[in-house]
Formats: C-alpha cells, structure tokens, sequence
C-alpha cells in the first residue's frame, strides 16, 4: 500500500481533518473532511455537514487537525 501525504508531505490517517478546495460555477472554497478511509489513491469520509465525501486529488489537500480518538 502506497502512503497517501497531503500538499505538504504529512501522512493523511483516519481521524485527520483536512480541508479541501470545493468550486460550484465561479465560486470557490474550503471544506473541511474528517476522514474515516485511507484508500490506494483516494481518502474517503464526511464533510462538515455529514455527508459522505471521496477526495481522489490529493495534491490540494492538507491536515489541519485530528478528531480525538473515543
């Protein structure tokens, strides 16, 4: 299994929270994901409002925390 890194080189695992741009027409902006799958090419989870999210361009991804583990 290949080691999936975020823009600046850190492990992605589960239970990190990244943000990941998102464009809807000319509007663009910054999700966040807490990820739940670490796949071969993609990072799979949900988005701040709950639903289920699968980012396959992981160069514009980067963590920006980590979900405490319960």
């Amino acid at each position: 299994m290949t080691t999936i890194v975020d823009f600046t080189g850190r492990t992605i695992e589960t239970g990190h929270v990244v943000a990941y741009p998102v464009r809807r027409g000319s509007q663009m902006w910054l999700n966040k994901l807490t990820v739940t799958e670490v796949r071969n090419n993609s990072i799979a989870g949900f988005n701040n409002i709950g639903r289920p999210v699968t980012i396959k361009n992981l160069q514009n991804v980067v963590i920006i925390g980590s979900q405490p583990h319960e």
